[in-house]
């Protein structure tokens, strides 16, 4: 029997604390599933950055974010994306494991090396070595929400007999992310392969929601590297995105029903440049539900 489709959505990028206040607790009100979220710690002004996202936005650091989504929700899954090269496995082990602790098992961890180059060297990590300094940062991780100790010596970190404590009480899922915007989402073939073989699921970077031949392309060649690598396809997780504010409403269904042919496990309506303020985001949100909600 298939899963429903798990529906939710990105918070949109609000410049104050009561319009996310009031966005997050309509947004569990009306049962959506899961509330996305991405970040920049210090979002530099590349040469590659887009012309359409201004780099003074406000971007909230993603693990204080969670833990503000978390304590205003009780059932939605909290799932950020986080830029995990920016951060030490140790760190973004506990991190992690003080939201889901907190939340009460609602974490859904996102991560991802980032797109944005200058900002990686700013923060002190090499931008030549984050594809295989995370793939080592997500193997730390697990080991530390489940090891009472752990000594640890790889290629690019070393831990001696440390712990996370307190562990997670089951362990969190790690999902990849990838893509940029120069090539219109589309990850790359060795992120495809990275996801593949360690990651639980696959989260759609944005601009890739504006093709959906695409998208689905990428789903298709996922599926078959995460087979080949003895994995079970149907344990392997599906984050596909609407472009919310760029699809008519009269092809809003179609989409969702699109997407759940296609397997995907999640739904997230994609509407981080949120216009108008909160109010108008969740009058969107609303007619939303009011016209798919017999699909999920």
């Amino acid at each position: 029997m298939t899963s429903p489709l798990r529906v939710g959505g990105d918070l949109p990028y609000f410049g104050t604390r009561q319009e996310l206040h009031d966005y997050v607790q309509a947004f569990e009100e009306l049962g959506y599933r899961h509330l996305a979220f991405g970040e920049h710690v210090l979002p530099a002004r590349a040469p590659n950055w887009p012309s359409s996202v201004p780099p003074c936005d406000p971007w909230h650091e993603a693990f204080t974010h969670a833990a503000f989504v978390a304590a205003l929700t009780s059932r939605v899954e909290i799932a950020p994306s986080v830029l995990l090269p920016l951060r030490s496995a140790g760190m973004a082990a506990k991190q992690a494991a003080e939201i889901d602790l907190f939340s009460g098992g609602r974490l859904r961890l996102c991560v991802s090396v980032g797109w944005n180059r200058e900002e990686v060297r700013a923060l002190g990590a090499d931008p030549a070595t984050r594809g295989r300094l995370l793939e080592e940062q997500v193997k730390v991780m697990r080991l530390l929400w489940t090891e009472p100790f752990l000594t640890y010596r790889g290629e690019l970190i070393e831990i001696e007999d440390a712990a996370v404590n307190p562990r997670p009480e089951k362990p969190i899922p790690v999902w990849m992310g990838g893509g940029d915007f120069e090539g219109g989402g589309v990850p790359r073939p060795v992120v495809l392969d990275r996801m593949a073989r360690i990651a639980d699921g696959y989260r759609m970077f944005g601009p890739l929601m504006r093709n959906l031949d695409a998208g689905l392309d990428v789903v298709r060649r996922l599926r078959e590297l995460v087979e080949k690598h003895g994995r079970d396809p149907g344990d392997f997780g599906v984050e596909a995105r609407i472009p919310l504010q760029l699809l008519p409403e009269d092809a809003w269904v179609e989409r969702v029903e699109t997407w759940r042919r296609a397997g995907a496990s999640h739904l997230t309506l994609s509407n981080r440049r949120g216009a108008g303020g909160a109010d108008a985001e969740i009058a969107r949100l609303t007619r939303f539900r009011e016209l798919t909600r017999g699909l999920w």
